[in-house]
């Protein structure tokens, strides 16, 4: 009886390892570095610097993606059938966070249109004039150019971080909607993670800081002032 019981006990045990083997642990912890960033899985914070992921009958895999202030994200699949018990992530640097200033300043200036009023005293050609000559301090080539329409763009400036590619264009059209003269600005900033062989850019929440006052020396060279 003794000896059916162990038996049995160890076949059990043979068959739990086999399973664990085959089908992965049921259980996965999560470590980061830096140790405060941000664990996501599948779309919702669940925690910071470290996590269990428990798989349920149901759950072939997880989507887990681990971000921090100043670092690439990264994102990956946790698969149930992983055989390890325990994973370690590694946020490489963003050079870019060091070169941009933040989203909440960055949001008054870009990826939106900007009314700039031209200041009495200034006819079309000189507020044209004045509009070129402050666009062409922070950019060289310009792509359109159009006075008859009051329309100006830049070609896109990219400036590679490594694992980051930051590119920013800005665009000048004349606004017909408001009472005498005047203009709107668009600063625009794209990000591409090069790390993940991204093809396309996407918006990007940060502008670099060589561009931090752009917009502003577009208005005071044509606004303000009477």
């Amino acid at each position: 009886m003794k000896r059916t019981t162990l038996l049995i006990i160890i076949t059990m045990a043979f068959f739990g390892c086999v399973n664990l083997q085959l089908f992965g642990a049921k259980q996965m912890k999560i470590t980061t570095t830096p140790s405060d960033a941000k664990i996501y899985v599948d779309g919702s914070e669940v925690g910071q610097g470290t996590y269990t992921v428990k798989f349920g009958k149901n759950d072939d895999f997880f989507i887990v993606k681990v971000t921090a202030q100043g670092y690439i994200y990264k994102e990956m699949k946790l698969l149930k059938t992983d055989p390890r018990k325990s994973v370690a992530y590694t946020l490489q640097r963003d050079e870019a966070y060091a070169a941009t200033i933040g989203e909440d300043e960055a949001a008054l200036i870009s990826n939106k249109w900007i009314d700039v009023t031209v200041r009495n005293g200034l006819n079309e050609d000189q507020a044209w004039k004045r509009l070129v000559s402050a666009v062409q301090k922070s950019f060289n080539d310009i792509e359109t150019r159009d006075k008859a329409s009051g329309y100006l763009k830049t070609q896109w400036v990219s400036q590679n971080f490594g694992g980051v590619t930051v590119r920013t264009q800005l665009e000048i059209r004349a606004n017909f909607a408001q009472d005498g003269l005047g203009y709107q600005v668009k600063l625009t900033s794209e990000v591409k993670y090069n790390v993940y062989n991204e093809n396309g850019f996407r918006k990007y929440d940060r502008v670099l800081k060589k561009y931090e006052h752009t917009i502003t020396d577009i208005q005071s060279s044509v606004g303000g002032g009477e």
